[in-house]
């Protein structure tokens, strides 16, 4: 008697994971939607006109701060060519948005779980080939997306540096933007650039603005009333004023460290700060006043967007 042929286990975990793939997705969407008047998650793009302002470390430590007030968060890293949001919290991540398009993992399995209990999904490059998709290819996708309002009360977007298409996408489809600038000429002419665009693509949008890197609480409001001034003179647009976190040393230790700042020294100047814009500016009764459509509305918009082009920078 001859003994069995035995698949190696590599082609027995390929064959049994597109054996029960279409069951998965029948059970993602066999979900219940959400229920008319269930809390829904509010959706922030944080954003800036140049690299190099400290944005994608601003979004890490929110996260934290929110997660830390008993938040349930996730962060959805869409910079597109130099994903970094993982060197931030010093992981590694094995698996990202693309391996969800093209069907190998769940979303569910491609969750990072980082630290006081917050969530990440890595970007890389799948979510540039969201315009691209083939119809059944993005239903399901976008399917599975929607079931993080389950699982969040916020899902930070933290885009990719510049103005571009996708950057613009992001900051149309969120209930939220925010602006990173810092006090460099530089930086405020392009940040008042990525104001102008959204301003024009959707009037109706939420835009506040973060100044880090200030000297004091002087310089901030100072940039911040030039910001205020020029989008009313000219744009006729709101902006309104988010904070500002001071120059902190300690920043660019924690970088180096692999460190969120509000885990590598909670008590330094900028640690301090932000959670006090936390305090204030994401307070329930605030929360209230703002736009809030959900994750579903997030994608819907999103969705459009990126079909149709949002806007030409």
């Amino acid at each position: 008697m001859t003994d069995p042929v035995v698949k190696p286990i590599d082609s027995l975990v390929a064959e049994t994971r597109r054996q029960i793939q279409p069951y998965v997705f029948q059970r993602l969407e066999a979900r219940k939607p959400r229920q008319a008047g269930q809390k829904i998650a509010r959706t922030l793009t944080i954003t800036s006109g140049k690299g190099g302002v400290g944005k994608t470390n601003i979004v890490a430590n929110l996260a934290i701060a929110l997660a830390q007030a008993n938040r349930r968060v996730i962060i959805l890293d869409a910079d597109l060519g130099m994903a970094n949001i993982d060197v931030v919290f010093g992981i590694r991540p094995k698996r990202n948005l693309t391996d969800v398009i093209n069907g190998t993992y769940s979303l569910d399995e491609i969750l990072i779980p980082g630290p006081c209990g917050l969530q990440i999904i890595a970007g890389g490059s799948g979510i540039s080939e969201l315009a691209h998709l083939a119809p059944e290819t993005a239903r399901r996708l976008f399917e599975q997306l929607r079931f993080l309002e389950d699982k969040a009360d916020y899902l930070l977007i933290d885009t990719g540096a510049g103005i571009n298409q996708n950057v613009i996408s992001f900051c149309l489809a969120a209930d939220q933007i925010v602006v990173v600038t810092t006090p460099e000429p530089t930086a405020l002419a392009d940040a008042y650039g990525i104001i102008k665009i959204i301003s024009q693509a959707r009037a109706g949008s939420h835009v506040s603005v973060l100044v880090n890197r200030a000297e004091n609480e002087a310089e901030a409001a100072f940039i911040q009333e030039r910001l205020e001034s020029v989008a009313r003179e000219f744009l006729k647009f709101p902006v309104h004023r988010l904070g500002f976190l001071p120059n902190d040393p300690n920043m660019y230790l924690a970088v180096r460290q692999q460190t969120p700042l509000l885990l590598f020294s909670p008590m330094s100047p900028a640690a301090v700060s932000l959670r006090g814009i936390v305090g204030e500016a994401f307070h329930e009764s605030v929360a209230q006043e703002l736009p809030k459509t959900g994750i579903e509305g997030f994608l819907d918009r999103l969705a459009g967007y990126f079909g149709r082009g949002a806007v030409q920078p």
